[in-house]
């Protein structure tokens, strides 16, 4: 069963990096939230760093462009935010699992255009994306992608940042990319992996055409238990957790329409004060584009930190994150007829109760 559990945690973390979530570039999700809303492909993040374009430049020698050597342990730098939307290419993650500590990490040399959702609506820290569907003509070949001028561009592939120390944490990680491909990760971790306000720092020696470069971030307390939130038209989503820090952000994020050909995904990112409410126009807007399957939902505690390099964005995330329990009212999803109440039937392309 651990086996299974964390085979799980992993290909859980795999999908977060490669597939949509809310690209609330954040953030979330994750991330107005993490990151990205409303994203089908990309999210593989990836970057890279050639000599950094603002901001915090990425440097060696453990020392940060005018932060005067500090030591990201000793806690004299701090978390900046995640990317701008649509520059992520990719992200270091330290999370609290349900059943495992997992600290991981891909960069890719340049953004999945089908990655970038476009922007809806945004209102008190929560922002309404998109998917976009770009088409190209003749179809792309698995090694390509349909690009913004509607020709096929070579995928973004998977790069090296050389070796990847992280200080800070409960266990000491040093990670170098696994082959095929150029993943991080560093198995055997606690959970969570690290203890309440410790200052972590993460170090990437460089590699190739990218430049050595430093992220930051905070440990917090755990988030304890899943919410569950239910979903109605004409009314706001209230959301409540135990309040945190004033250096962490809550992330939330929610789709509800999973097999709709654009649909919109909802991402927050939130002061972790304990309390918020994701106003209703958002969430009837949500629900009037289209229900569908199983509705997913997560939060999250965490602080997020970027660097901005000449091949794009990359973050450091560490937090932790819990699968919420979601319900659209009015809305049965379903895998079959047993599914479903009295009088009505499964639609199996859909997932959903007629």
């Amino acid at each position: 069963m651990k086996l299974r559990a964390l085979g799980y945690a992993l290909l859980t973390g795999w999908l977060l990096l490669a597939c949509s979530g809310v690209e609330q570039q954040d953030g979330g999700h994750a991330g107005g939230a993490d990151s990205h809303a409303g994203t089908s492909q990309g999210g593989h993040s990836g970057d890279g760093g050639r000599p950094a374009e603002g901001g915090r430049a990425p440097t060696g020698g453990g020392s940060v462009a005018g932060g005067g050597g500090d030591d990201p342990v000793d806690g004299q730098l701090e978390p900046r935010g995640a990317c701008a939307t649509g520059k992520r290419t990719g992200r270091f993650s330290v999370e609290k699992q349900k059943d495992f500590g997992v600290v991981q990490g891909t960069i890719l040399d340049g953004v999945v255009p089908t990655s970038i959702p476009e922007l809806v609506s945004e209102q008190d820290g929560c922002k309404l994306f998109r998917r976009r569907n770009l088409s190209c003509s003749p179809a792309c070949v698995s090694s390509e992608t349909c690009g913004e001028t509607g020709k096929c561009i070579p995928y973004p592939a998977q790069i090296s940042v050389g070796g990847v120390l992280i200080e800070g944490l409960t266990k000491p990680v040093k990670m170098d990319p696994q082959r095929p491909g150029a993943v991080y990760f560093a198995p055997g971790q606690d959970n969570p992996p690290f203890v309440s306000d410790a200052r972590v720092g993460l170090k990437a020696s460089g590699a190739d055409q990218v430049a050595p470069f430093e992220l930051f971030g905070r440990g917090s307390d755990p988030l304890p238990e899943a919410p569950t939130w239910v979903l109605e038209q004409g009314k706001a989503l209230e959301l409540a957790w135990p309040a945190g820090s004033d250096v962490t952000t809550v992330s939330v994020e929610l789709t509800i329409d999973q097999h709709g050909s654009t649909p919109l995904s909802l991402a927050c990112e939130l002061p972790d004060n304990g309390s918020a409410q994701v106003p209703s126009t958002l969430i009837d807007d949500l629900i009037g584009s289209g229900v569908s399957g199983f509705p997913n939902g997560r939060i999250q505690r965490r602080t997020v930190d970027h660097v901005d390099s000449a091949l794009g964005c990359v973050e450091l995330s560490v937090g932790s994150v819990l699968a919420a329990r979601v319900r659209v009212a009015g809305f049965t999803p379903c895998k079959s007829n047993q599914d479903c109440p009295s009088g009505t039937t499964c639609d199996p392309v859909q997932e959903r109760c007629f």
